[in-house]
């Protein structure tokens, strides 16, 4: 389903979006505790080209765990403050995070139901836009997953090879050198 909610502005900031498992931290299946903290070292020197460049370093993350009962609001919040302290250990600092706890087909009330910010729908991009007065033309979201193509008209997806883009090379990209190539030849 299209979004119809849109107000294009051809004026305003730049963001990265990424997905923040498995792009920023290893997949490592519905991180929430410590020891599931692994970050992808080799998108750091990209994330502080972007920092030097004006872009705006957003968090957009599914995290259907919240309504499958595999871990609290509570707890999620405490796994993306220790994820965000790491970051700015590397001087990456994340200007905001936005979330979606919702999956229809979950277990835990109020989280078991559709929600437009569920990616790929564009509501927590929506957000986004109004809250850091963005030009979603100059923006890009950064994926591992088909889901990670947001249905937002202007906005440029571009993902990143997974195990869940297995069969689709020519929709993605082998590293993070060949991905941010793009953005650098687009800014």
């Amino acid at each position: 389903m299209l979004y119809t909610g849109f107000q294009m502005s051809k004026t305003g900031n730049k963001a990265l979006f990424l997905d923040r498992d498995g792009v920023i931290i290893e997949d490592v299946s519905y991180p929430h505790q410590k020891k599931d903290l692994h970050i992808r070292e080799e998108i750091i020197p990209h994330l502080l080209w972007a920092q030097s460049h004006g872009f705006k370093l957003i968090i957009m993350t599914n995290q259907s765990g919240i309504a499958r009962g595999l871990f609290t609001v509570s707890q999620y919040e405490a796994f993306q403050d220790l994820l965000r302290g790491e970051l700015e250990k590397r001087r990456v600092f994340i200007d905001g995070v936005y979330y979606c706890p919702y999956l229809k087909e979950g277990t835990v009330a109020p989280y078991n139901r559709d929600s437009e910010d569920r990616k790929p729908c564009p509501g927590m991009f929506v957000k986004a836009r109004a809250d850091f007065s963005l030009d979603m033309e100059k923006s890009f979201m950064i994926g591992d997953k088909i889901s990670d193509i947001i249905e937002y008209p202007g906005l440029r997806s571009l993902i990143i090879s997974s195990k869940y883009t297995a069969g689709k090379p020519e929709m993605t990209y082998d590293s993070f050198d060949s991905l941010f190539q793009v953005i650098r030849n687009e800014i």
